[in-house]
């Protein structure tokens, strides 16, 4: 009988195909909840997904000691990890400050401190669905790191219509993300990144305020 840290480290890396078909059922009813329904109720819908892949995340990980890991939450490879996603993240960034000057965006108000400030938690839950439970598990179909993360990206990226630019954006970035989260697994850096970006381009490219919307919500406006 093999000792439970060997068992642990093998089913932890074994492509786990129900993980897959589960976050492209929440990806799909997420479309249908935001197209049939609202944006709220999508936000909603959103929320009680995040809450049950959250509980799923702790079952699997006291199943698992090597779960996690596997996920890419670990701190040994951080600094190489963000200094990596940087190199794209930067680019990226100075391409949506770009547009937006282009486009005569008005200067963001204080209130996008506050999203940069909180928006990478929802980076690190996005990377956690596109890395760890879909690129993660389509590893065991598909052999191509650029096919892999091209498919992946597709679609996370597709789970956002009807909104056309987040999914040109999510579609673009999320190839990159994923093709550099490869060489330096670590869910924290590649979650910040995704974060800041996101937060760019709601303020330079979406022409939107979250920032606001989550000030109202604290103060109950």
């Amino acid at each position: 009988m093999k000792p439970k840290s060997v068992e642990s480290r093998v089913y932890a890396n074994r492509p786990c195909y129900p993980e897959l078909a589960a976050i492209l059922l929440a990806g799909c009813l997420h479309v249908v909840t935001e197209v049939g329904f609202s944006e709220s109720a999508a936000r909603s819908y959103n929320f009680v997904v995040s809450v049950f892949f959250a509980g799923y995340l702790v079952w699997r990980g006291r199943c698992s000691e090597c779960a996690v890991r596997a996920w890419g939450m670990r701190r040994d490879n951080f600094w190489p990890a963000l200094r990596s996603q940087l190199i794209f993240g930067i680019v990226a960034a100075v391409a949506l400050i770009a547009f937006g000057v282009a486009t005569a965006s008005p200067v963001p108000p204080k209130s996008f401190w506050l999203t940069v400030g909180l928006y990478p938690i929802w980076g690190i839950a996005q990377q956690f669905a596109l890395q760890s439970l879909i690129a993660r598990n389509l590893a065991g179909l598909l052999s191509s790191p650029i096919a892999i993360a091209g498919v992946a990206s597709a679609l996370f990226a597709s789970s956002h219509y009807p909104r056309i630019e987040l999914v040109i954006l999510t579609g673009v970035a999320g190839v990159f993300l994923t093709l550099i989260y490869r060489r330096n697994p670590n869910l924290w850096a590649v979650g910040i990144v995704h974060g800041i970006l996101g937060s760019l381009a709601f303020y330079f490219v979406l022409k939107e305020d979250p920032g606001a919307a989550i000030l109202g919500f604290i103060v109950g406006q």
